[in-house]
């Protein structure tokens, strides 16, 4: 595109440049005044050097005004973001372009930058010659989850003497959600709820009718309307529909997002950890073919119907990108919220950091419900809080529900398999993410 610059319209180069206007202004007011008092000497007091030094300063000043014009008129800039998805531990990488069509060379581009993604800098200073162009990349490791912009941003060049300064102005802006990372690892099992297809109950018999996505051999207990006459013809055999997707096997994840339940800041606070449990458990159920949906109520509720498949997790994770644990309602007022949407026959996952126990009487309405509940404690003591997250445990065992207890740092290590011997050790790598590595027991 950019060969052809010269010859484009005006119109069209605002066009591809975003309808930006370079603005040519005066850098320094010092030669203005110095040539302003060269002009009264030399009419007060007429002499060849006064007539010299007016004429070389206003030649001076000519020569820089229209440099800086060529500048303003050939110089365009662009970026472009390298990966639209990006997670934290991840590399955040753009690439940047300068391309000058004036013939005159800029000996100083400054890139000035108003993103707000945490960490990532991309203030530069370029030099291009006349007819050519400079490409770079800024790149930087994501740290931090949730919804940022790139841009809106400018450069800012001039004539080599520095007495004009040429500022174009970018104000495209675009938004990039940072997903927290997947760590697939968790010693926490899945709630085995009611997959295979076959535990259908009356109220869900209407969607077997729509979400038909395919055939499979018929069982004994598949209800006979579910037969599928031409495939059972067709092989000798009976066919029944098989369906997208079976509502009792979906999973609720549901987070804690009180504010006045939370403790610790950043990567060791309950909520990131909160967080990251989310993502792993959502990750693992779509892999085992469940369906995953999320309730958080924070300032800002979250609420994602179960779906199936890559797009939800993605739904998922951006999601969980935006949440934020600053709510009012407390987890007792959460649950009952998903007793009235969930389905029959789904289970929820619980992640809360609360060691109170005036919300365990909810657990067996959701259980009245037909809602299957599996409880994971954040343990408050290993966030610096108090309660005792092992005895809320112990309390939900005892109304004959399943509870984990889950430790700060425990997030994301790797199981231990069994029969080996050995620690865990983290290592970061070159772009920032953490690894997991085993080193053996001297025996």
């Amino acid at each position: 595109m950019w060969a052809y610059w010269p010859r484009l319209s005006a119109r069209v180069r605002r066009a591809l440049l975003g309808n930006t206007e370079a603005r040519v202004g005066l850098r320094l007011r010092l030669p203005v005044v110095w040539l302003a008092v060269l002009a009264l000497v030399a009419l007060l007091l007429p002499d060849r050097i006064w007539t010299t030094l007016l004429l070389g300063l206003a030649g001076l000043l000519l020569v820089a005004f229209f440099w800086a014009r060529a500048l303003a008129r050939g110089l365009a800039a662009e970026r472009r973001l390298r990966f639209g998805w990006v997670s934290v531990g991840d590399r955040l990488e753009e690439e940047f372009a300068l391309v000058n069509r004036s013939g005159l060379p800029a000996l100083w581009v400054e890139i000035h930058d108003e993103s707000n993604v945490p960490g990532y800098q991309v203030g530069a200073a370029r030099a291009v010659g006349g007819d050519d162009s400079v490409r770079w990349r800024a790149a930087s490791v994501c740290a931090r989850r949730g919804q940022f912009h790139l841009g809106p941003w400018s450069t800012v060049t001039g004539d080599p003497f520095g007495l004009f300064r040429v500022t174009r102005r970018y104000e495209a802006r675009e938004e990039i959600i940072i997903h927290p990372p997947i760590h697939t690892a968790l010693p926490i099992p899945l709630p085995p709820g009611r997959s295979d297809g076959r535990a259908r109950t009356r109220e869900r018999n209407w969607q077997a009718a729509s979400n038909a996505a395919g055939v499979r051999e018929y069982h004994t207990a598949d209800p006979l309307h579910w037969i599928h006459w031409p495939t059972t013809a067709r092989r000798d055999s009976l066919y029944v529909r098989q369906f997208e997707r079976d509502a009792a096997g979906d999973i609720w994840l549901v987070l804690d997002a009180q504010a006045a339940a939370q403790l610790g800041e950043g990567p060791q606070s309950t909520e990131e950890h909160a967080v990251l449990l989310a993502a792993a458990l959502a990750a693992r159920a779509l892999d085992e073919t469940r369906g995953v949906g999320l309730v958080a109520f924070g300032r800002e509720p979250r609420i994602v119907p179960p779906a199936l498949g890559a797009g939800q997790q993605w739904n998922i994770l951006r999601a969980l990108a935006l949440l934020r644990a600053d709510g009012e309602t407390d987890l007792g007022r959460a649950l009952q919220e998903l007793g009235d949407i969930a389905r029959r026959g789904s289970a929820a996952i619980i992640i809360t950091p609360t060691a109170e126990a005036g919300w365990l009487p909810q657990l067996a309405h959701l259980a009245r419900r037909g809602l299957e509940s599996h409880v994971l404690l954040l343990d408050r003591p290993s966030f610096g809080g108090e309660g005792n997250s092992e005895a809320l445990r112990a309390a939900i065992a005892l109304l004959g529900f399943r509870g984990h207890v889950v430790r700060r740092g425990e997030v994301g290590r790797p199981l231990v398999e069994d029969e080996r011997h050995g620690y865990w050790e983290f290592k970061v790598t070159g772009t920032g993410r953490a690894v997991a590595v085993r080193r053996p027991l001297d025996r």
